[in-house]
């Protein structure tokens, strides 16, 4: 068995919760991982719902709101699939400042491209119509959500309100005309995708599936479009 020890990169207090970068050797391989109130969120591993969350926009997703930085791969992936600008709002100021110092290979990408315009906020509030973010403006031609584990389990109970049909109809007038909306979720929610539906009746679920040690995940994109006038 190769040897495998962990470091950590950064750690914050930001508000009423911790956050940190932590990175694992295991040998040769290294995996970097970010760690919220003590507890694993996401890790440089297991790429692909995050990469599927950019995935669902399509090719040239042109302008993007993206809701949660996280290990940068979703908005990685959009740069990567053309997208011509991202506004990408994360409510952790410390993995912004992170980001722009390089502390992992992706995020740093991320923050060098000249396309990406990196705000501390909260993206729900933006949603919800409630105060702006300065230098944030939309409408958009596509929207990435990854800010909480989705209305079953959620993190931050103050997003709530975006994943009832009234958000969800908020957040997508974000949207221009066609645009499409991808939600990240933990797990599948028929209940939720139900509410999707009488938004958008084309609304998709698509599940991601994980293996993480003896654990088979199912992720969850749902996307929802803004009809055109």
């Amino acid at each position: 068995m190769a040897d495998e020890h962990s470091v950590i990169l950064a750690a914050a207090e930001p508000d009423d919760y911790e956050i940190a970068l932590r990175r694992r050797t295991i040998g040769h391989h290294l995996v970097d991982e970010l760690i919220i109130n003590g507890a694993f969120a996401m890790d440089s591993d297991h790429t692909n719902s995050e990469i599927a969350l950019a995935d669902a926009l399509g090719p040239n997703p042109g302008s993007v709101l993206v809701g949660g930085l996280g290990l940068g791969f979703t908005a990685k992936r959009l740069l990567d699939n053309g997208a011509e600008h991202l506004d990408i709002v994360e409510l952790a100021g410390p993995l912004i400042d992170w980001a722009c110092q390089g502390l992992t290979p992706t995020l740093a990408e991320v923050a060098a491209d000249p396309r990406a315009n990196l705000r501390q906020g909260d993206v729900t509030s933006l949603l919800l119509n409630q105060p702006g973010l300065p230098g944030v403006f939309g409408p958009w031609d596509g929207i990435c959500l990854d800010i909480d584990n989705g209305p079953n389990f959620l993190i931050h109970e103050s997003n709530a309100s975006l994943y009832s049909p009234t958000g969800i109809r908020q957040a997508v007038d974000h949207l221009l005309p066609g645009g499409a909306m991808s939600i990240w979720c933990e797990g599948p929610s028929k209940e939720f995708w139900y509410d999707l539906l009488t938004v958008d009746p084309g609304a998709t679920e698509q599940l991601i599936e994980v293996e993480r040690g003896n654990r088979r995940l199912d992720y969850a994109i749902y996307t929802v479009r803004r009809p055109i006038d």
